[in-house]
């Protein structure tokens, strides 16, 4: 008999047809005759059907990490005859390709994960009832055993599987309460799909209630209707565009403000596709934690929105230099890659798109930086996480970063990771610093987006002005300037009319394909050294690149280019200035021996200022003269 103490740890997950309808993510089917029909809600067995899928298997040996098991049970709910089998699979085999501690090895070549796991059956019961009925199958001595997964499976005819549960029962349970921030600006479409999810999902769970989870939704376009939007799970607060960082800040600030004693942050993108029942699968895993990991946070891993099976990312590790996205590349749907993700190292920081953390992080560190967008969940990991878990089956959909384009962001990403390891205390010497503004630079110059070199430029400018003009700095002004530099994306339409250009598929196709010369292209900078009379001569005098994948031979002895984006059917249109070359070679040289004077004493200031930076006060709307420290000198206007 199974006490009404247990915890649901997980639920057995279908596929959604507004979600994922990738059957293989969730079970695979003997000869695929067994078939899930979502109105029923009811997977109808014909043959043998098995859950050794990423949403459905059960990650055990990290489960008996993080958490405090004493008890585990499996309910079912099967109409028919049916055999159950559960399997236990152990992977020392891929321990040994991937070892935890070391971060040379996170991008494995999925078409070279080869080799063979131990799986072993565990236990056979036969299960029958005339009528779809619940029945509830003791695992608990499994708990013992050494398996990475757990996993079962289900074989009969015309039989019926309307769900289950994995339960738990444990000396340790935890009190949570979660306040989840998501932060949005104009993405009304994602937004509105999540919350209608998620208030359905709420008001038929039977875990969560207002008292242990509550919604605030940051509004930073201020274009949401509150009728549409709040409810008993759900807040809005309206909020001028001070950015994700801001505007996670600003419901951070708004959760533990508002006396509801949460224990747990959970940040949310807006343009993410969720499964609700992620909300479940982290709320269990913070319940059940072990005493020694009283500070963990938990992350759900991206999987991509374009294929919706293939891993972007479990976890990351940020070495002071570069990103390393751990598991890249993974697809979900072969069963060797789901078997991987038991022996993937733990990252020492998670992004936002769905990561929950301990609420007295802001009581202890700080806020996040106001970094507007772009580095403030690497920072705010490395300074407050001391262990991030990302389990196998937590997971949410985003679109793929690969294929987005924001000019303006090269600003952010390049000032804010100089401030990223100034304040971490990371070791990245100056010089690294000069190479790769160098380098930056020099690749905005060769692909005539000498608009975004200016933004380099700038963000290493702003960054030497120290700790005092990053605190003064108004965001909301800020962004509207450096949106304002970049090259608008112009229609069809407006490109034949300011250019006389169209789009060209054909052409487009070849600059995709367009072969590299490596030699020719470094000895003449890319065409910069070769006279334009000697340039290609394409039809109407153009040549095209895709404006988020473009390639340097797709520049070289091109006059002009079209950079587009097809999602869109829009882009710009940039012409060679050879005068630029000289002239940011000139600033280059200016500004790198200028850095490399300044940068231990700005690095310094940066990190010795981090209590101003982070309090409560900078996320305000703009600084002004009352939040900022008394002995600032304030310059007026």
């Amino acid at each position: 008999m199974v006490n009404n103490s247990l915890t649901i740890l997980r639920s057995l997950l279908f596929p959604k047809g507004d979600i994922c309808q990738k059957d293989a993510l969730y079970f695979r089917s003997e000869n695929g005759s067994s078939v899930y029909c979502e109105e029923e809600q009811q997977l109808h067995i014909e043959g043998t059907v098995s859950f050794d899928t990423y949403f459905n298997i059960l990650p055990l040996s990290r489960y008996k990490e993080y958490c405090s098991l004493s008890e585990l049970f499996l309910r079912l709910k099967i109409g028919g005859e049916v055999t159950l089998r559960i399997y236990g699979v152990s992977g020392e085999h891929y321990i040994q390709l991937f070892p935890k501690r070391k971060y040379d090895l996170f991008h494995p070549d999925p078409e070279k994960l080869g080799g063979s796991f131990e799986e072993e059956l565990l236990l056979t019961k036969e299960l029958s009832h005339s009528s779809v009925s619940e029945c509830i199958i003791d695992l608990t001595w499994l708990l013992d055993s050494d398996h990475d997964f757990l996993y079962f499976t289900l074989s009969g005819k015309h039989a019926v599987c309307s769900g289950g549960e994995l339960l738990c029962g444990s000396d340790v349970k935890n009190g949570v309460s979660i306040a989840a921030v998501i932060c949005t600006y104009r993405r009304e479409s994602f937004l509105l799909r999540n919350h209608r999810e998620i208030t359905e999902y709420l008001h038929q769970s039977t875990v969560f209630h207002p008292n242990n989870i509550h919604f605030y939704i940051v509004d930073n376009g201020k274009t949401l209707n509150s009728a549409l939007i709040e409810n008993e799970y759900v807040s809005l607060i309206p909020n001028n565009n001070t950015g994700g960082s801001g505007g996670f800040a600003r419901g951070y600030y708004e959760a533990v403000s508002s006396g509801k004693d949460y224990t747990h942050i959970l940040f949310m993108d807006d343009d993410m596709i969720l499964d609700s029942e992620m909300l479940l699968r982290i709320y269990s895993l913070l319940r059940l934690r072990k005493a020694a990991y009283q500070n963990l946070s938990a992350g759900a891993s991206m999987l991509k929105l374009s294929d919706r099976s293939t891993l972007h990312e479990a976890a990351a590790f940020w070495n002071g230099k570069q990103l390393t996205s751990i598991g890249n590349g993974l697809d979900m749907t072969n069963r060797d890659h789901v078997f991987t993700t038991a022996c993937l190292p733990e990252g020492n920081y998670h992004a936002w798109w769905f990561y929950c953390f301990p609420a007295n992080w802001q009581e202890i560190h700080g806020y996040p930086l106001p970094f507007f967008i772009k580095e403030d969940d690497i920072e705010y990991s490395l300074r407050c996480a001391d262990h991030i878990a990302s389990l196998c089956g937590i997971a949410v959909w985003h679109e793929d970063f690969d294929n987005k384009y924001d000019g303006f962001q090269e600003y952010y990403i390049k000032r804010n990771e100089l401030i990223l390891t100034s304040v971490c205390r990371q070791k990245p010497y100056a010089t690294f610093q000069i190479r790769k503004l160098i380098l930056s630079v020099m690749k905005q110059t060769v692909f005539q987006r000498y608009f975004l070199a200016d933004l380099i430029f700038r963000s290493y400018k702003d960054y030497l002005k120290g700790w005092k003009h990053f605190y003064l700095t108004n965001t909301i002004e800020l962004n509207k300037e450096l949106m304002a530099s970049c090259a608008p994306l112009l229609s069809d339409e407006e490109l034949q009319e300011t250019y006389g250009i169209s789009f060209d598929i054909k052409k487009y196709e070849r600059s995709l394909q367009e072969p590299e010369n490596l030699k020719k292209q470094a000895l003449t900078l890319n065409g910069y050294l070769i006279p334009t009379a000697f340039y290609r001569h394409d039809k109407d005098d153009f040549s095209i690149c895709d404006l988020a994948k473009c390639r340097i031979v797709n520049f070289y002895r091109h006059k002009r280019v079209l950079h587009y984006d097809t999602n869109q059917k829009k882009g710009f249109v940039t012409v060679i200035k050879k005068r630029m070359l000289i002239k940011n070679i000139f600033r280059l040289i200016g500004l790198s021996c200028r850095f490399l004077i300044c940068y231990p004493f700005v690095r310094r200031g940066y990190r010795r200022h981090m209590k101003e930076l982070t309090s409560s006060a900078i996320h305000s709307f703009s600084p002004t003269p009352e939040t900022l420290p008394v002995d600032l000198p304030i310059k007026k206007s």
